[in-house]
């Protein structure tokens, strides 16, 4: 009897033991943060599940998911077993348990990504089952997005830093060759004309003026100028820009503000340019048909940083994904894109713009079916107040009696401009003397000053390529001569601090291209200070 009991006794230990590892088990498993799920590689039902897959996807504690089909429990709208399943990869070819793969998925449950961990292994009733881990990786899938993005705005920026010195490179030149042409036109219309050679240089001049439009597209997107902030009403903004462009009949606009006025502040004249080259870049890909909706929004989700939204969207024929990152290239076009091209340097301007403003923009795009703009902006500057600006550098002229014996040094590289600027100047009445680069102006001004002939103004024209040579040439002039009046002549009259320029010994600024009205009205005020 004593015998029989021992044998039954040492049944029932082992039993208890093996009870209660299963409850460790089972009870690490379900303190993990990571989902663990085991299924039967043929039938794919489920044999176990941990806590975390069922509070993850949804399922009560008292609903048992052992026996159904783990495609229909873990995945969404699943008819058959999964495409991607990984069972043939878990098995060697002789039957036996392979290495674990590992892979990442999104959920179609909880559109969650997961770092999945897969391995077949041998059950206590000797089957072969996959053994599956997952671990939630949804915040890092979107940090590495964050920094995708990050990496693609740097190398945007880079490209356009070295694009867009080569763009003020350019507008420099073509303004130089600008106001070489229209001051030889003002020269000579200040001939005896007959009324229809008049009319010639007239509608020449005008060409000159139109051009100039041009060049400041280059400026823009060049070293640019800085935005002039001011509270600016966006909504009025934008109803300007759709009543006062002449966009075909076929396209039709959309326009819902803000419900409520949102005091905004921007460069109201470099954000007209922004958004209209975004509208007229959307009237491109609808082939000048099609509708256009123009949505304002205030974010106001960061009360210290609040923000402007303004969304663009057209139903022209979209952007491959693979150009996403190419549309604010200068020039950018593809034979893939059908009409979808920059023509010009619109998209890219409206981006200078736009980032100069301290915003970006954000571009989807579905194939054949249109684009989504998204500038965003901040409400106030970087110190939450209003920015107050003066564009006038000099004080208020006083009449200037007497202009005899005025000498004006002029020192630029171009002949051209050069020849031109002296010969305007001349026929003011000014005596010039012309300098082609920074030593010359120096020996001219040393050579003056020892022969008692006095330099009243130096014009020096800056080249945005040549960093502020300039600027040290100035100082240089100012030590011979402490009288001599500084003018810069540049492109970027609104990028020039009156402080900074004052303590390189400039007076004022000359906006180029210029004519000879322009010239003489800024000669005469420097001299009147």
């Amino acid at each position: 009897m004593e015998k029989k009991y021992n044998q039954i006794n040492d049944q029932i230990i082992p039993k208890k033991n093996i009870e209660k590892d299963v409850d460790i088990f089972r009870a690490i498993l379900d303190s993990m943060e990571s989902i663990v799920f085991v299924s039967d590689m043929q039938t794919h039902e489920l044999i176990y599940t941990n806590k975390k897959l069922k509070q993850t996807l949804g399922y009560d504690d008292s609903v048992v998911l052992e026996g159904q089909k783990c495609w229909q429990v873990i995945q969404k709208n699943q008819t058959g077993v999964c495409s991607f399943c990984t069972n043939k990869r878990l098995v060697h070819p002789d039957g036996k348990p392979d290495e674990a793969y590992e892979w990442e998925f999104c959920n179609t449950l909880n559109n969650r990504w997961y770092r999945i961990i897969d391995k077949a292994i041998e059950w206590p009733d000797n089957r072969i089952v996959r053994l599956e881990t997952a671990f939630d990786i949804t915040d890092k899938k979107e940090h590495e997005k964050l920094f995708r993005e990050f990496d693609k705005t740097i190398e945007t920026s880079r490209k356009l830093k070295s694009i867009s010195t080569f763009a003020g490179g350019v507008a420099h030149d073509f303004n130089n060759t600008l106001t070489a042409i229209i001051g030889n036109i003002n020269l000579a219309q200040m001939g005896s004309l007959d009324s229809e050679t008049q009319e010639y240089l007239e509608n020449a001049e005008k060409g000159v003026m139109q051009a100039k439009g041009i060049s400041s597209k280059l400026v823009l997107f060049g070293k640019g100028s800085k935005p002039l902030k001011e509270k600016t009403d966006i909504e009025i903004l934008i109803r300007q820009i759709l009543e006062n462009n002449f966009y075909p009949e076929t396209v039709i606009f959309s326009f819902e503000p803000e419900s409520i006025p949102v005091p905004f502040y921007a460069d109201p004249d470099q954000l007209k340019v922004a958004i209209e080259n975004m509208l007229q870049n959307s009237v491109e890909a609808m082939k000048g048909a099609g509708k256009i909706d123009i949505i304002v929004r205030y974010l106001d989700h960061r009360p210290k940083n609040p923000q402007i939204s303004i969304f663009i969207s057209d139903s022209g024929c979209g952007i491959p994904g693979e150009n996403l990152d190419m549309v604010f290239n200068p020039y950018f076009t593809t034979k893939h894109m059908d009409n979808r091209k920059s023509k010009g340097l619109g998209l890219s301007v409206a981006w200078t713009i736009i980032t100069r403003h301290g915003g970006h923009i954000n571009v989807e795009s579905t194939l054949n079916k249109g684009t989504i703009f998204n500038i965003i902006l901040p409400v106030f500057n970087q110190k939450g107040l209003e920015i107050k600006h003066d564009k006038n550098f000099e004080h208020q002229a006083k009449p200037v009696l007497n202009k005899t014996n005025i000498w004006v040094l002029v020192m630029d590289e171009d002949e051209l401009l050069l020849d031109a600027i002296s010969q305007m100047l001349r026929h003011l009445g000014y005596k010039t003397l012309v300098a082609s680069n920074r030593n010359q102006a120096i020996g001219i001004c040393k050579t003056a000053k020892a022969g008692d002939k006095k330099i009243d103004i130096a014009l020096l024209d800056f080249d945005i390529r040549k960093g502020q040579g300039e600027f040290s040439t100035m100082e240089e002039l100012k030590k011979i001569d402490p009288d001599i009046k500084g003018v810069l002549i540049t492109e970027y009259p609104d990028d020039m601090d009156e402080k900074e320029i004052n303590c390189y010994g400039f007076t004022s600024v000359l906006d180029k291209p210029f004519s000879i009205k322009h010239l003489k009205d800024k000669i005469t005020g420097i001299l009147a200070l």
